[in-house]
């Protein structure tokens, strides 16, 4: 096929030889754009027809170009009947199908080509499986069935952008040196609309790549990244009618999910699965609509923005963020609120982990609510004794984090025990009976008060004096009070000492 088109070919397949050559375009559309929608494809006429094999000729034993000239396969507006199969195929120059329709299936498995471009066309299936491409190109393009381009591999980008899929998109292991798009580029209320649909789940298990753009896409049932080592994933304002799941994914800079409507089939199914994931950022605030549980289960994070209390359930244990937004001042009660929501049983981990990020913004008595709650809720689960005990410390002491409790405790302790000693009467004298009459310090309500209430300092004012009565009652319950309350604060002081 060097000097002239093979006999048989009709007008249209000899015009692409010519063009093929000269590494121009055959455009056949006929500028009526409600004729010139591949959906009408079928209807088209013979001199808008080009059969498959035709263009399977020419790029793998087409002729040589013209003097001058790049060969490469352009055609616009035809309808490409029977299957286009290139599977293996190594082909040396372009292949750019722009609003054409596809009679069968596009086969590009295990073939290596220069670029693919098949913006606005209509197909019945797509299998790309181990592809080599320095660029795939498939914006506005309708496809019946499945897109297939598992372990392909991009140089630049891969872009879908409005595709729409009326299968399953399998990306899995694919490697694109740029980025994925499947966004609606104009990001304005002048322009809505989605950008790529999927009918059934996008999958891109194991891939590697730059950035995955998704922005208002809708995916049928899931968006998969488990394992994916990605730059950027943009999945903001998507409506996905299943899970997200990016379980052991890799995102090094953010994963954007501002506004994204994910549903899981139940309230307590998984929506969005980041198990095990390591991410630069996370925007973590899904649309009110949104149904199903977050899990940032054992999740390394550098910052984390939610919507704190008014965000979905939020498996916490053993996740671990730098920061967290928003964290203002005075926003515990609501974050604690949130961590209970997350957690069907106490592991101290979560509370940890929120204690150092309000920490590391600085609000320490934010952080010393967080651990006083962790301390509540470790009590709660041990035994009565145990429970009781730690019921002690935090009205004491507030588990250490709230001192002034116990300052208050001692000045009320000693207010009301000087008022009541200094009540006593003995054989006409103010004050108790003195052990030994003929030795014993003047009589001093406060100091007797403080001296029992002061268990591990001695003034001489406790042995002194024998109080009968209610009186041994008062001074037993003072002494009792002071030694739980010393018990108490070398407790918290232990607890200072290890605290981070």
């Amino acid at each position: 096929m060097q000097g002239r088109p093979p006999r048989g070919w009709n007008a249209a397949e000899r015009r692409l030889w010519r063009a093929f050559r000269e590494g121009q375009e055959l455009d056949l559309r006929i500028g009526v754009p409600a004729q010139d929608d591949p959906a009408t494809g079928p209807a088209w006429p013979r001199e808008r027809q080009i059969r498959s094999e035709v263009i399977a000729a020419l790029l793998l034993d087409g002729p040589a170009a013209a003097t001058g000239r790049v060969r490469s396969l352009r055609l616009a507006g035809a309808r490409v009947t029977g299957p286009l199969t290139l599977r293996g195929a190594v082909i040396d120059c372009g292949l750019d199908l722009i609003g054409c329709s596809f009679e069968g299936d596009l086969d590009l498995t295990l073939a290596s080509v220069e670029s693919v471009l098949l913006n606005g066309c209509r197909l019945p299936g797509l299998s790309a499986e181990v592809l080599r491409a320095r660029t795939f190109q498939m914006r506005d393009t309708r496809v019946a069935g499945n897109v297939w381009l598992q372990g392909s591999r991009v140089e630049l980008d891969v872009d879908l952008d409005r595709t729409c899929v009326g299968g399953l998109l399998n990306a899995n292991l694919v490697i694109v040196g740029g980025d994925f798009n499947g966004r609606n580029w104009h990001r304005h209320a002048e322009r809505p609309g989605p950008g790529l649909v999927v009918g059934g789940s996008l999958n891109f298990a194991g891939a590697q790549v730059n950035e995955i753009d998704l922005f208002a896409a809708r995916i049928g049932d899931g968006i998969w990244l488990q394992r994916a080592t990605v730059g950027h994933v943009c999945a903001a304002s998507c409506t996905v009618t299943g899970p997200i799941g990016l379980r052991g994914s890799v995102i090094t800079g953010e994963l954007d999910l501002a506004g994204t409507v994910v549903q899981a089939a139940e309230p307590g199914e998984m929506m969005i699965d980041l198990t095990d994931a390591q991410v630069g950022q996370v925007v973590l605030t899904p649309a009110a609509s949104s149904v199903g549980t977050v899990s940032l289960r054992n999740a390394r994070i550098g910052t984390l923005r939610d919507l704190s209390e008014a965000g979905p359930r939020t498996e916490l244990d053993g996740a671990v963020y730098e920061r967290l937004r928003p964290l203002p001042p005075h926003s515990a009660r609501q974050r604690l609120a949130w961590l209970r929501r997350g957690c069907d049983v106490y592991t101290p981990h979560p509370y940890e982990q929120l204690a150092s990020a309000y920490r590391a913004s600085g609000l320490d008595r934010e952080a010393g609510q967080v651990q006083r709650e962790k301390l509540r809720q470790a009590a709660a689960g041990r035994g009565l004794a145990q429970r009781w005990w730690g019921r002690v410390q935090d009205l004491v002491l507030g588990y250490g984090y709230q001192p002034w409790r116990a300052a208050i405790g001692v000045a009320v302790l000693l207010t009301l025990g000087t008022l009541y000693f200094s009540t006593l009467r003995c054989r006409g004298s103010a004050g108790a009976c003195p052990v030994k009459p003929d030795e014993h310090p003047a009589w001093d309500p406060f100091l007797y008060a403080l001296d029992l209430l002061v268990p591990l300092v001695s003034l001489g004012h406790d042995t002194a004096w024998d109080p009968a009565g209610a009186a041994k009652a008062v001074a037993l319950g003072l002494t009792v009070a002071g030694w739980v309350l010393a018990t108490t604060i070398a407790t918290a002081v232990a607890r200072t000492l290890n605290r981070p």
